[in-house]
């Protein structure tokens, strides 16, 4: 055959272009990646191992963090709690000491109040009659005890021992003042209140109305000597 040269030219550049082409086109289209290549490699987990724990150790530091928080919270309110409570008590305690000194100086009052006068007042008020009162030491089956005799012999009677009134009342001072030390006061007044007998003096032996004192053996010997 006969070609001309612009034919020629054509066929030439045919050759030589389109393969040439074919390989760029080759080489520049995407290939599909195998799946084994999407995996991590180990310097991924590598870095992830770290990065991962520093992400947990701020997750940590945040959660010790609201902890000691809450503790300081309420350190700070027992704290608070402590002080307040340890102002309080002072005041409580004074108060406390306050209502003791009072109730200890109403007993005082009330003891030092009660004196010959009163007692001679009580066995009035009793009996209608001021009548003498004297210790008796009485020994039964080996035990010795003592009691306050009511003497059927009254103020202003001829066989009344004392010369005045005011030698009865230093006598019933003296009586009150022993049953104040052994601490018989209030156990005599009401077995006085409590009593239904009544002194007499005109029967054979005399009537005397015995209130008993409860003592130990020592302090009987102290009385009566």
């Amino acid at each position: 055959f006969f070609f001309s040269k612009e034919c020629k030219m054509k066929i030439f550049y045919a050759t030589i272009f389109l393969p040439a082409a074919a390989a760029f086109v080759a080489t520049s289209t995407p290939r599909r990646i195998p799946a084994t290549f999407l995996q991590s490699s180990p310097f991924d987990e590598f870095l992830g191992n770290i990065f991962g724990k520093d992400e947990d150790k701020d997750k940590s530091r945040n959660k010790d963090s609201d902890i000691i928080n809450d503790e300081e919270i309420n350190i700070s309110s027992f704290q608070q709690e402590l002080t307040k409570r340890q102002q309080q008590q002072p005041q409580q305690e004074l108060e406390t000491d306050i209502d003791n000194a009072i109730t200890d100086a109403n007993k005082e009052e009330e003891e030092e109040e009660f004196d010959g006068y009163m007692m001679r007042d009580a066995i009035y008020n009793k009996f209608g009659e001021c009548f003498d009162v004297d210790f008796n030491k009485v020994d039964s089956y080996g035990f010795r005890s003592v009691y306050l005799n009511i003497m059927p012999f009254r103020l202003g009677g001829k066989r009344f021992r004392h010369e005045t009134e005011l030698d009865y009342l230093c006598h019933l001072q003296a009586v009150v003042e022993i049953l104040q030390k052994y601490d018989q006061l209030d156990y005599v007044l009401a077995q006085l209140d409590e009593t239904t007998k009544k002194p007499r003096a005109g029967t054979s032996p005399l009537i005397a109305v015995p209130l008993r004192l409860d003592l130990t053996e020592e302090q009987v010997n102290q009385i009566m000597g």
